[in-house]
């Protein structure tokens, strides 16, 4: 086959050609520190990637619902401690009230005092975290209960917030009002012993009020039990999904991040090869365009 001018002068430039994309891929590698920018440039490592990229997107997600959870479980067990330590003070004052040598004046001094505890208790059953209501069941942006401790919110499984916190994991992460305030006793305990010191029932008093009050603290303890083994569990699960998260990040940079210092000289030598295919290019068309003018 006879070579033309015409075929020396597309081989060269062709060449050129591949050397030029050989240069301009190295310096996006470079620009962008990964060794693949669109599927073309590896479809291998280019479709791992883009799963990896969807895991440690599931991940922050689960990160974010765990921190979440960890957040409304640790302000209910909080909030609940400070119900314990108002009912424990309640139950002091029963005890004074209980006394049979204290007169009707200074019973009605201690009522005037649980109907205090009362309103506190009412306030810390509408506490919110992040702006919703934690003990109103799913009606988290009403106020649960009203100043007399009757409550409006739902609950059971209908006021149940259920989150995924893992792939398949879920969790009830809160105690409707029902479960913390109702079926406690907390606000009958208090509403009868203030009755009972107004109305000067020393035996109601040391029996009945005394009985139910520990019953309001016990069940209440019961439910921060609970709520103390839920925040392990997130705690454990979260930091297993930090590792897993971890551990996919490296898989990926391993696989798409470049070394840089060997791209650099990578992309020296490169660029040395294009110089030179110019100069070699230069002689062979030169010569064959003076020939062809001829």
């Amino acid at each position: 086959m006879r070579v033309t001018n015409k075929m020396i002068a597309q081989t060269v430039l062709n060449n050129l050609g591949a050397n030029l994309n050989r240069l301009q891929k190295l310096q996006g590698q470079m620009s962008s520190l990964q060794v693949v920018s669109k599927i073309s440039d590896d479809p291998a490592v280019a479709t791992r990637v883009v799963n990896l990229n969807s895991i440690l997107s599931q991940s922050e997600e689960y990160e974010r619902s765990l921190n979440d959870a960890k957040g409304w479980l640790e302000t209910t067990e909080g909030t609940l401690g400070n119900v314990t330590d108002v009912l424990q003070r309640a139950r002091e004052l029963a005890v004074y009230g209980a006394n049979g040598t204290m007169d009707q004046t200074e019973r009605e001094a201690i009522a005037a005092e649980i109907e205090q505890i009362s309103q506190s208790v009412a306030q810390l059953a509408n506490t919110s975290y992040a702006n919703r209501y934690i003990f109103g069941g799913t009606k988290t942006t009403a106020t649960p209960f009203d100043s007399d401790g009757n409550y409006s919110g739902n609950s059971g499984s209908d006021g149940q917030l259920n989150w995924e916190i893992s792939q398949g994991v879920t969790m009830t992460v809160n105690v409707d009002g029902k479960a913390a305030f109702i079926d406690t006793g907390v606000f009958s305990a208090l509403s009868n012993l203030k009755t009972h010191l107004e109305s000067g029932d020393v035996e109601a008093i040391g029996s009945t009020d005394l009985a139910a009050l520990d019953d309001a603290v016990n069940g209440v303890l019961n439910l921060r039990s609970s709520l103390g083994a839920k925040t392990k569990r997130v705690e454990v699960i979260s930091d297993l999904t930090w590792d897993e998260k971890l551990n996919y990040e490296e898989l990926k940079s391993s696989l798409n991040d470049i070394d840089l210092a060997k791209a650099a000289t990578d992309f020296k030598m490169q660029e040395s090869v294009y110089n030179a295919a110019l100069n070699v290019g230069a002689r062979i068309i030169l010569p064959s365009l003076v020939s062809f003018l001829k």
